[in-house]
C-alpha cells in the first residue's frame, strides 16, 4: 500500500518502474503488490529486472512488484523469483519438494 499511495500522491513516478509495461501490449501490467527485500544487493534487483520482474528502485527503497494474483506464492511467485536469482529452472513442484 505504501508504494501504492507515493505513486499516486506523486512522491514516485510510474517512469521509475522497470518492467511496468508488456512488451508485446505496451500496456501497463497489473502490480498487485510491492515487496521488499532489505538483504538483497543491486545485483539481485539487477537480475529480477532483466528476468522481466518489475523494479522499483526509488530514494524510499528498491521494491519488487509481483504480477500474480490469486495464486499461492508458491505456484508461481517464489520460482520465478529463485529462476531470476539462481539462473536455475524450477516449478512449483520443485519448491514445493523443498
Amino acid at each position: 500500500m505504501l508504494v501504492d499511495a507515493l505513486l499516486t500522491t506523486g512522491l514516485l513516478d510510474y517512469s521509475e518502474i522497470s518492467n511496468a509495461f508488456d512488451p508485446e501490449t505496451e500496456e501497463y501490467r497489473e502490480i498487485y503488490q510491492w515487496l521488499v527485500f532489505p538483504n538483497f544487493g543491486y545485483g539481485d534487483f539487477e537480475k529480477l529486472s532483466t528476468a522481466g520482474i518489475p523494479v522499483l528502485t526509488s530514494e524510499y527503497g528498491t521494491w519488487v512488484g509481483i504480477t500474480s494474483f490469486g495464486s499461492h506464492y508458491d505456484l508461481y511467485v517464489y520460482p520465478e523469483l529463485i529462476n531470476a536469482l539462481f539462473d536455475m529452472d524450477i516449478g512449483y513442484v520443485d519448491v514445493e519438494g523443498l
